[in-house]
């Protein structure tokens, strides 16, 4: 009964605490549960979820990327200048493309700094933000990147509605179902999971964990260059110090929707939910005027609750096996 317990409250308790706010949200403030609001609301969402699902695929292999809010400013910044060159259509398409490209090498650099320098996961990605926030600040002189031409059809597709859902809410969702039927029907999720799980073992077994590495972390940086795109969309510009601190926000979701900091455990659907609520607190605290500043910290609090509850739940479960 009590490795029942500390299971359910390992998995579900942490979102029992987020669902207390919210709740209360609903009942008191009639303008949180407006339409408009919760339109507004998924679209936030959208930005950091799409991060947050590159950042799951990450943790569950047993890793962390501390450079996808650097790599999201650098996204929108390589599409907007694209854009600028003109053409039309295809100005649009290779805006897209180069975006996602450049951010897909930079993954593939987290990825290789790990497996062929052995550099631990934080210091490779903590060392790459840098480099990349600061490319970024040196080619655009640190300047606002503003739309031209295609980029203002570009930005308001993403930022319009199909049947009144948003745009960047329904890719939220098809890439988030996308990302859970690769960690969970396709051999390469499985690869995820095992080499998270155990990446000794995973290497014994001739699984090809360099390879596999690498692709995850390439994958988890086009995933941000997505959400960066999402976000220079909003205001139809490109901000070269945008997206700070997402991956604090990316890495919250994902523990809170269970995804284990050691590897080999998590869910795209408990990240999504994680974001969800995170993001709902978030807009409860604009309801009521309250500071950025003090939204940071709420943020760190929840990061600090989920790890408290898995740890509690690990050690909870590791004594019932004794």
């Amino acid at each position: 009964m009590t490795h029942r317990m500390s299971t359910y409250w390992q998995r579900w308790g942490i979102f029992l605490i987020l669902l207390l706010p919210i709740a209360l949200l609903m009942i008191l403030n009639p303008v949180f549960r407006q339409p408009g609001n919760l339109f507004n609301l998924w679209q936030q969402a959208s930005i950091i979820g799409i991060i947050a699902i590159g950042q799951t695929m990450v943790i569950i292999l047993g890793g962390v990327d501390l450079s996808v809010g650097a790599v999201a400013a650098l996204s929108g910044v390589v599409c907007y200048l694209m854009f600028g060159l003109g053409g039309g259509g295809l100005a649009m398409v290779g805006g897209v493309v180069a975006a996602l490209t450049a951010c897909a090498i930079v993954g593939a650099l987290n990825g290789l700094l790990i497996t062929v320098f052995n550099i631990t996961p934080l210091i490779a990605t903590l060392g790459v933000l840098s480099i990349v926030r600061g490319l970024v600040l040196i080619v655009t002189n640190g300047e606002l990147v503003y739309a031209e031409g295609p980029a203002y059809a570009f930005s308001e597709f993403l930022q319009d509605s199909t049947l009144w859902l948003p745009n960047a809410g329904l890719l939220f969702v098809g890439l988030a179902v996308a990302a859970a039927l690769v960690l969970r029907r396709t051999i390469f999720g499985q690869y995820i999971f095992a080499i998270g799980g155990n990446e000794k073992a995973a290497s014994l077994a001739g699984l090809p964990v360099l390879q596999v590495k690498i692709l995850t972390y390439a994958i988890c940086s086009m995933m941000a260059g997505v959400g960066g795109l999402l976000l220079s969309s909003r205001t139809a510009s490109a901000l070269p110090n945008a997206g700070i601190s997402y991956e604090l926000q990316a890495i919250t979701a994902a523990v809170i929707g269970g995804a284990a900091l050691g590897g080999g455990k998590g869910s795209i659907f408990g990240t999504v939910l994680g974001i969800l609520l995170i993001t709902a607190i978030g807009n409860g605290l604009n309801l009521y005027n309250v500071s950025p500043f003090w939204q940071t910290g709420v943020t760190g609090l929840i990061l600090l609750l989920a790890v408290g509850f898995s740890t509690w739940g690990n050690r909870e479960a590791r004594s019932v096996i004794r």
